[in-house]
């Protein structure tokens, strides 16, 4: 048999047992040469080396330093003090970078402190070209602990830098800014996210200020229907460097929801009625903002937004004012109000109609109270020029027509004098039979003196006759009473109070349209005041104005006409400052049912919180075209609100009563340049107004004088509305 040979190289005969301890003496010496000579060239201070080098990012760079650096080694290397030297690095223009290098938290780490000058290394340690940028650590310009002075290996040889992972800004805070200081959410209003760390946007390609449009699908409105923009003209970002704020231009259309009212029939996300969130994830390589999902940022709750905004404040009222319903509120000259009748409100036995009137000034120079011929509720208030002919100037002449005093409907009419001193009510001594009526609708006509009464209440009827008075003031003089005439021009196909009528002084002979309330046709010109015999009307109906015979054209309304359907306590409003047609209105509020489900589902002619723009349109052949266009949505249904102008050709819709009867504490505004309604940024729901139920509403110097009732306390409350546009 041959002899086996080992892999080792030595020979080895299975018959011979010596073999086996010659080759057992020869490994054992192998073993110690190999002890021998590894202290002596194989020791592991020669070759210390660089395992990792890490790059952290200051969070404010502006403050101590821009980031630090922490280099770990394979061994303790100790330092004995810091030092400003040592350390090179690839990265382009850094020649005048100042660092400090510091011995770390654990004995194998450093801490190179980046100073300053490098702006173009931040945040990732990245080339121009988009690498790795490396250092290299000399021991010959360190100060080392004697124990590694010694060391061959004086030099470490480039090792890459290492970013570390960046963690994404949080949304800590959301604000919105009025702009144009309109008190509404409206296009180019800005909306402001704040951030626990800083956040670029509109980085390399839009220098700062710039508008563009950046992640669109970043930030989640929780409130259903709330909108940063349309989809035509969404919201755009603001292009800014590294900052803790970060904006956005709103688009056209925007809702927000920023007072924080909570609604139930709002859809509510993690229980917030109002807010942002951002829909991006949390693991991320940059902090800014660079993909459509927001890349660097993540915020896992709702922020709610808030506005610095209240347009809301006190108006004084004169001393010991009750609470006062169905009591007329009329704008003087010189920024004041007449407050005229009304039944005061409290214990059944202590309620009355009011004989009373003051004259309310928003600087609290108030007069009365002002005796008035007759206790009046329901009453109109109508204001003429006065010996003048001019129009708001401090001899115009109120004219109360009509009212329930407590006992019966009147069919009288009486005036303030407000140029007299002291300011005084007299009669109109009226020629002709004028018919009983509360809760009417009043329109003047301005070139020739006349009142024309439209619709409202008799005691157990309502009044469908159609009325003109004309007052004759030029010859008033000093006499106790004012002569005037009244005729009865035309009758309603339809009967009803809670209506609403314009009328457009757009000819010789003036239109008059009417539209809405309570009523029904059986038994015009009256109808008896039962639920058997009325009904909530849409009824349209219009009318020309024959001056030179005293009589009323009806005229023929288009069949093709979508009505806004049937509602009672609505408002119209006309001579909007629009640039549009002049027989055009608003007609807003009103009530005929229960809410629809989803407040913000498109417009729909058959809910009453859908506003709508009328404009008319006679071809002269006796035919009346309506043409009807949706002006957005109230906030809740609303029955009988407080509406006025406002500055810049606006209209304030405020309060009234849901359509359970309870307070509104909702305000909306009209904008004609978007044709929409707009919430105002902050209801009366907030203290001291939630318990206020509105009364009316009036223009007054840059706002709105806003008259209600403290449910609460029973007592009169006076809101200005300010606003500043």
């Amino acid at each position: 048999m041959r002899p086996r040979t080992s892999t080792s190289g030595f020979i080895l005969d299975s018959r011979d047992p010596s073999s086996f301890v010659s080759l057992l003496d020869k490994l054992v010496m192998t073993i110690m040469v190999i002890s021998l000579i590894c202290p002596l060239g194989c020791r592991p201070s020669d070759a210390w080396q660089i395992i990792d080098s890490r790059l952290e990012v200051s969070e404010n760079p502006d403050s101590e330093n821009q980031g630090i650096l922490t280099i770990t080694f394979d061994r303790p290397m100790r330092l004995l003090e810091p030092s400003s030297t040592g350390i090179t690095f690839t990265h382009p223009g850094l020649d005048s970078a100042t660092y400090r290098v510091e011995s770390g938290d654990r004995p194998h780490e450093w801490r190179v402190i980046l100073l300053s000058g490098f702006d173009s290394f931040l945040p990732r340690g990245e080339k121009p070209d988009g690498s790795r940028t490396q250092l290299e650590v000399d021991l010959d310009q360190l100060p080392m602990a004697p124990d590694l002075k010694d060391q061959r290996k004086r030099k470490s040889g480039l090792t890459a830098i290492t970013p570390s992972p960046v963690k994404p800004a949080l949304l800590v805070g959301a604000r919105w800014i009025d702009s144009d200081g309109s008190s509404t959410v409206n296009q180019e209003d800005l909306l402001v996210l704040e951030w626990d760390r800083q956040v670029e946007t509109g980085i390399d390609r839009y220098p700062p200020g710039e508008a563009f449009n950046g992640p669109n699908d970043l930030l989640r409105l929780p409130v259903t229907g709330d909108r940063l923009g349309s989809p035509e003209m969404p919201s755009r970002w603001i292009a800014s460097g590294p900052s803790l704020e970060s904006s956005l231009i709103l688009g056209s259309s925007p809702v927000l929801t920023i007072d924080g009212v909570v609604d139930p029939s709002r859809y509510k996300y993690e229980g917030s009625s109002s807010g942002i969130i951002l829909d991006a994830t949390t693991i991320l390589p940059s902090e800014k903002l660079k993909s459509s999902r927001g890349a660097g940022v993540a915020s896992p709750w709702v922020i709610d937004i808030e506005g610095e905004c209240d347009p809301w404040n006190p108006a004084p009222l004169p001393p010991g004012l009750p609470a006062l319903e169905g009591a007329s509120l009329t704008p003087l000259s010189g920024g004041k109000f007449l407050l005229a009748g009304g039944r005061t409100l409290g214990p059944a036995r202590s309620s009355r109609i009011m004989a009373e009137a003051w004259i309310i000034d928003s600087r609290g120079q108030h007069s009365g109270p002002i005796a008035m011929n007759h206790p009046r509720k329901g009453h109109t208030a109508s204001v003429l020029p006065g010996p003048d002919t001019l129009s708001g100037t401090e001899d115009d002449i109120i004219v109360l027509i009509g009212g329930w005093d407590g006992t019966r409907v009147r069919n009288d009419a009486e005036a303030l004098v407000t140029g007299s001193t002291p300011p005084r009510f007299i009669p109109l001594q009226i020629n002709g039979n004028l018919t009983p009526r509360f809760e009417h609708n009043a329109h003047v006509i301005g070139s020739a003196d006349e009142i024309v009464l439209v619709g409202g209440r008799l005691e157990g009827e309502l009044n469908g006759v159609i009325e003109v008075v004309a007052l004759d003031s030029r010859s008033m003089a000093e006499s106790d009473s004012i002569p005037a005439q009244a005729f009865q021009v035309g009758e309603l196909a339809y009967p009803r109070h809670q209506h609403s009528s314009i009328l457009f002084e757009d000819s010789e002979d003036p239109l008059l349209f009417v539209y809405g309330g309570y009523g029904g046709s059986l038994g015009a010109p009256y109808v008896k005041f039962t639920a058997e015999y009325c009904r909530v009307l849409s009824s349209p109906e219009g009318f020309r104005l024959r001056r030179s015979t005293r009589s009323l054209r009806r005229l023929k309304l288009n069949p093709d006409s979508t009505l806004p359907g049937p509602r009672r306590g609505l408002k119209m409003i006309s001579g909007l400052d629009s640039g549009l047609a002049d027989n055009m209105a608003l007609l807003v509020a009103g009530t005929r049912k229960e809410p629809t489900p989803d407040p913000f589902s498109p417009h729909q002619t058959a809910s009453c919180r859908t506003a709508f723009l009328l404009n008319l349109k006679d071809n002269g052949r006796g035919y009346l075209f309506l043409e009807w266009i949706p002006a957005g949505r109230l906030v809740q249904e609303t029955l009988q609100p407080g509406i006025a102008r406002l500055p810049g050709g606006r209209i304030l819709v405020v309060g009234g009563r849901d359509h359970g009867g309870l307070p509104s504490s909702e305000a909306s505004i009209f904008d004609p340049v978007t044709g929409e309604l707009e919430k105002v940024c902050r209801s009366l729901g907030h203290a001291p107004w939630q318990s206020t139920l509105v009364q009316q509403a009036s223009s007054t110097w840059g706002g709105a004088f806003i008259l209600g009732i403290d449910t609460q306390s029973m007592q009169s409350r006076g809101i200005l509305f300010e606003a500043s546009r």
